[in-house]
């Protein structure tokens, strides 16, 4: 019997929180900007970093829901054993610590940055610039994870699996932004797609509620 599960869009979710946690961050100042230009910019927008803080660390509750949702489709989906639903989920782990992580970073400017020294501020804020390469990667593997089951179970569409390796491919050229951006999109297209084929039928190996025959 099929039954949809609201958890399966948790993937949707977390995408959500994350863009809403940036934009509302807004434009930080660049990665050699001056320290003075830095404290300046943490003491007058503290309230709006706040809340871009709070979004993103959110957003790592419903990427963790999201990526053991995943798991658990795929491991059941796959014919045989495969490596690939643990992938998928340490690629979530991943992924919600490293946001984690640029989260401190970036509390550390919007709590302090006009208690420290410019010097001191400016140098969080080289950090604070590169930091997405601690969330950017996981986030992509997930992707690559979910991907590779797509391309070779049923779970997902197959042109749907052959667009996330692309999309993983990209975001390590010039065009990775851009590609960070689709594969953003590419997960809430799968979290959708789960919710709408249901959850897993019970001791049905190999096979989700979708395909599974009626009981």
């Amino acid at each position: 019997m099929q039954r949809r599960d609201l958890i399966a869009l948790t993937g949707a979710l977390f995408v959500v929180l994350l863009v809403a946690g940036f934009i509302i961050g807004g434009d930080t100042p660049d990665g050699d900007a001056a320290g003075v230009k830095v404290v300046s910019y943490y003491k007058d927008n503290e309230a709006q970093n706040v809340v871009a803080i709070i979004l993103i660390a959110l957003s790592t509750v419903p990427l963790l829901f999201f990526a053991s949702t995943l798991r658990e489709r795929v491991r059941v989906a796959l014919p045989g054993r495969s490596v690939i639903p643990n992938f998928i989920l340490l690629a979530g782990g991943l992924g919600a610590a490293g946001l984690l992580g640029a989260g401190v970073i970036h509390l550390a400017l919007t709590d302090l940055a006009d208690e420290i020294r410019p010097q001191a501020a400016q140098a969080l804020n080289a950090l604070d610039n590169d930091s997405w390469i601690a969330f950017a990667p996981p986030v992509a593997m997930l992707v690559l994870g979910g991907s590779l089951a797509a391309i070779r179970g049923t779970l997902l569409p197959k042109w749907l699996g052959w667009v996330g390796v692309v999309l993983f491919v990209l975001q390590f050229t010039p065009a990775g932004f851009f590609a960070a951006v689709l594969a953003l999109i590419w997960l809430i297209v799968v979290s959708v797609l789960l919710y709408l084929q249901g959850d897993t039928e019970p001791g049905v190996p190999g096979q989700s509620a979708a395909v599974a025959p009626p009981s």
